[in-house]
């Protein structure tokens, strides 16, 4: 897949507000009650750039002002932060990325949200974090968040159908990996 700069575009449910957040410095809240499903964030487009453009200058950003996600092992995308780089961590999220595209965020709500909740979401999702203490307080807490949290089965049976692009890709290959070589054993 080839992946290039492209204009961004931004937009935010009216909704939504930066505040304080109790769970990690600034987080995103909802204003008035939100149902699930309902669209919160959208964001496509932003600067694709490699490691050796970093490192020889060709790209340069005010990093505290941009977001960066990976889209291959030396390949990623900086788009300026706003309210979708303040969606905060929680093992028992009321938001996913449901974008189906590498350069793309769209945050829905998973679940109903009530006025003045923190929007949050599971960064295992997106097989990019590791947290070593969960500052999530959530009932749900798994107290350490990993990169490969994803291949948990349980994990997989809560977020089914809702799994980023990216997520999915891994687990297909995961278990094709897995039946080529179980068919190389049973022959």
């Amino acid at each position: 897949m080839q992946y290039r700069t492209e204009p961004v575009t931004m937009w935010f449910d009216r909704r939504l507000v930066l505040r304080p957040s109790p769970i990690q410095g600034i987080g995103t809240f909802a204003t008035e009650p939100i149902q699930p499903g309902e669209m919160l964030i959208y964001v496509t487009g932003g600067v694709v750039f490699t490691a050796e453009d970093w490192q020889t200058g060709r790209i340069s950003l005010v990093g505290d002002l941009y977001n960066q996600a990976i889209l291959s092992e030396n390949l990623f995308l900086a788009t300026p932060k706003a309210f979708h780089y303040y969606i905060n961590h929680s093992c028992d999220p009321n938001a996913i990325d449901q974008s189906q595209h590498p350069t793309a965020t769209q945050y829905v709500a998973w679940r109903a949200i009530a006025a003045n909740e923190e929007i949050t979401t599971d960064y295992a999702l997106y097989g990019e974090a590791d947290i070593a203490v969960c500052g999530c307080q959530s009932r749900l807490c798994r107290g350490q968040i990993t990169t490969d949290d994803w291949q948990l089965s349980a994990f997989q049976q809560r977020y089914r159908g809702a799994l980023p692009w990216r997520i999915e890709q891994r687990i297909h290959q995961v278990n094709r990996s897995n039946e080529t070589n179980q068919q190389n054993h049973e022959t």
